[in-house]
Order: structure tokens, then C-alpha cells, then sequence
């Protein structure tokens, strides 16, 4: 058995890609986080990455990732025991998690043997689900406009945006809301925004995000209609149009994340033809 973290992201893409294409659907966050590094060390925060390796015979068995501040994220994995050996690797270098994010057998056990060593309590923030998408159901995609967002449409993009993360991430700071709404303004400064909007009579009424790449598709977040436009099918048409336009771009898939406690998104997501890969859930730990 061996382990190694990382100090060089360059490196351990390279080293890890292999391992983490073979599930690339199940393995979607850390490839699109690696990308987003490799780009800028500093996307996430200005400590560097936690990076983490095991090998079996030569072999990849498990990546773990962490950008501080944000939760540990753990690959896909088929042997379970290994999360027994990350856990040791973590607790001989004194690594301190706010929290993991994980499939969810890998994420449970984690959590379970993270808070027994630690004598910490922990609460699950939430049960999310991975869904694909390669090809968009035609019934969904309407007759309205949708175009990327320009600098005159800047204001209120921000403003759903701070709403859209308010409302579906209750736990996120106010330091991690400032440097995702900043990041979005250096997009529009750059004119590189990767938000659509969709129109309805000239008006914006939805959005949706082209967000992370991996190496064969691209994810679409930021999903938001402001709550008085809501039931009119804004959303599976603005979802719709833009996981098509990412397939026209060349993608072979389409993936994204859903909240399980939200019944309604998920069964948009399954009326555009996405269809559920694997379930994860999302764990902060906390003191007894």
C-alpha cells in the first residue's frame, strides 16, 4: 500500500487522471475542481490544496481533495477499507475538516470514524444526487430565447445569484457568497460570463450556469427563477436549452447536482432526459 499527498496540482492531475476518468460521471467534482486549479491555484481560497493519493500494486484506489476552506471531497472508490487507511493518513498529519462530501457509503464512513477519533459530533447538511444528461428531451425545450448574460444584464444576474446560493446553501458564509459573486463579476469584466439567461416577451425570467469541465462533459449549475415567475417552466426550459447548446459545443454529457430534499428540481431534471448516476451525501463536522 502506498500514500502520498501532493503539493504540486500539476502533478497530481497527471497522476491521478487515469484513475479518476475510468468513473468519470462519479468522479465529476474532483476532475472539474483539479481543472479549475490547474487554471488558478487560488480559485477556491488562498491556502493551498490538500491533496491525497493511495496506491495498491501499482494501482490508484482513492484521491482525496481539499481546498480550504471548503469540505473534503473523496473519489469514488470501489474498496470501502480504504477510507479506514485516509482517515489515519489525515489524523498522523493533524489535518483539520470542517466537513466531507463524498458518495455516500464512502461519506458515512468517513463521518463515522472522523468523529469517533476525534470525539466530534456531525450533522448532515445534505443528500445529493448526481445526474447525466446526453441527450435533452425535444418536449422541453420551448420557443423562447436564450442568450448569455452581457455587462447591461450584470445587476440582477448578481443579484439571483446571491439569491439562488442564500436559498440553497444555507450554511455557506458570507466570505464564500463574496468570492463566488466576484468571481462572477471578473467573468463579466473579462466578458467571458458563463451565465444564460431566458427571456420571455424581452424580459430575463431564468438562469442557469455553464460550470465546471471534465474531460468529456460540462456541468450546469446556478440553476434559479425568481419566486413570483416560478411554475411557469422557466427553469426545465432555460436547463434545457443550455444542456443542449453544451452538447452542440461538442460535451459528450451533460452533468449537475440536485438537492434530494427538493422533489420538484429533481423531477425537471429527469423530465429534460438527466438521468441519476450515483447518490452523495454532504457532512459539516461539529463539536460535542
Amino acid at each position: 500500500m502506498r500514500t502520498r499527498f501532493y503539493e504540486d496540482v500539476n502533478e497530481f492531475y497527471d497522476q491521478t487522471f487515469p484513475f479518476l476518468v475510468r468513473e468519470e460521471v462519479k468522479n465529476c467534482l474532483p476532475l472539474t475542481i483539479l481543472n479549475s486549479l490547474k487554471i488558478n491555484i487560488q480559485k477556491y481560497g488562498k491556502e493551498p490544496p490538500l491533496m491525497f493519493l493511495l496506491a495498491e500494486n501499482g494501482t490508484i484506489e482513492l484521491i482525496s481533495l481539499m481546498t480550504p476552506p471548503h469540505d473534503l471531497i473523496i473519489s469514488y472508490t470501489a474498496k470501502l477499507n480504504n477510507i479506514e487507511i485516509l482517515v489515519e493518513e489525515l489524523l498522523t498529519r493533524n489535518v483539520y475538516l470542517p466537513g466531507v462530501l463524498s458518495f455516500k457509503a464512502a461519506a458515512d464512513k468517513f463521518t463515522k470514524l472522523w468523529c469517533e477519533r476525534n470525539s466530534m459530533g456531525f450533522q448532515l447538511m445534505r443528500r445529493e444526487r448526481i445526474y447525466k444528461l446526453v441527450e435533452v428531451s425535444g418536449d422541453t425545450l420551448g420557443d423562447r430565447q436564450l442568450f448569455v448574460a452581457t455587462k447591461s444584464q450584470q445587476s440582477i444576474v448578481l443579484e439571483w445569484a446571491r439569491k439562488m446560493l442564500t436559498e440553497a446553501l444555507i450554511e455557506i458564509t458570507e466570505e464564500e457568497l463574496e468570492r463566488n459573486i466576484n468571481n462572477f463579476k471578473v467573468e463579466f469584466e473579462h466578458n467571458e460570463s458563463r451565465i444564460y439567461l431566458l427571456f420571455d416577451n424581452k424580459k430575463p425570467v431564468s438562469m442557469a450556469r455553464k460550470a465546471g469541465k471534465s474531460p468529456h462533459g460540462n456541468a450546469v449549475n446556478l440553476v434559479y427563477t425568481p419566486p413570483l415567475l416560478r411554475r411557469k417552466g422557466y427553469a426545465t426550459e432555460c436547463v434545457a436549452k443550455l444542456s443542449k447548446l453544451l452538447l452542440e459545443e461538442g460535451n459528450e454529457y451533460c452533468f449537475l447536482f440536485t438537492d434530494l430534499s427538493n422533489p420538484t428540481s429533481n423531477s425537471i431534471y429527469q423530465k429534460i432526459g438527466y438521468r441519476p448516476i450515483i447518490d452523495e451525501n454532504h457532512y459539516k463536522f461539529v463539536s460535542k
